[in-house]
């Protein structure tokens, strides 16, 4: 069977191999900016085209290892440049498999560890990727049904996002705190050491901690 072309995408793991970089550098240039946008978001996961990484280079600031970029293509099986997204076949990882099945993340999983669905067409940055002309044809080929709806989500261009990281804003707005008591000076002479323990037990039991810092 002769194997698909599969485009050249580029994840944080490429990019930075390509640079001699380490990963978090490839992901800090992103968040600066110097990376841009993703050309393509599969399965939650940033993936750019090979000339829009290439590009980084043109500033003078970065170079590629032509070496490296030689093995990176090597292990792209019948791989292909692309220089405009929309020139992208339809490539889908493994959160939107299941929607081509209406099946749960877990079934797809448990799939591929029995050996009973297609191979990925290529592994990016760690994540396998699938043509969906591969998938649908292996489900053809099993006799797998399929869902339509899911399919036509996939055509039309949806993708599992990138979830922002960070705890996820609660919906219900945090109460007001309640205001700071005035401060309140004690000297010896003025006031009594009952005054200062009436005071300390009015902020304990009003829920404020409480510091003693002695002045002359």
């Amino acid at each position: 069977m002769t194997a698909k072309r599969f485009p050249y995408l580029l994840g944080h793991a490429e990019i930075a191999f390509l640079y001699g970089v380490e990963r978090q550098t490839s992901q800090l240039w992103k968040t600066r900016g110097v990376l841009g946008e993703p050309d393509i978001v599969i399965s939650g996961n940033p993936y750019w085209l090979l000339p829009t990484v290439l590009g980084l280079s043109e500033d003078g600031n970065r170079e590629f290892d032509a070496k490296r970029l030689k093995e990176y293509k090597a292990q792209i099986t019948s791989g292909y440049e692309v220089d405009d997204p929309a020139d992208l076949p339809q490539i889908i990882g493994l959160k939107e498999i299941p929607w081509i099945f209406g099946k749960k993340y877990m079934d797809v999983y448990q799939w591929r560890v029995r050996r009973s669905f297609a191979s990925e067409d290529a592994v990016i940055s760690g994540s396998p990727l699938w043509l969906l002309d591969t998938v649908l044809e292996d489900a053809e080929r099993r006799g797998r049904a399929t869902v339509q709806d899911g399919i036509d989500r996939i055509r039309a261009g949806e993708r599992e996002q990138i979830k922002p990281r960070g705890r996820k804003p609660s919906a219900e707005p945090k109460p007001t705190p309640p205001p700071l008591p005035t401060v309140r000076t004690f000297r010896p002479g003025e006031h009594s050491a009952e005054d200062v323990a009436a005071f300390a037990a009015e902020l304990l039991d009003a829920g404020f901690s409480l510091s003693v810092r002695p002045k002359r």
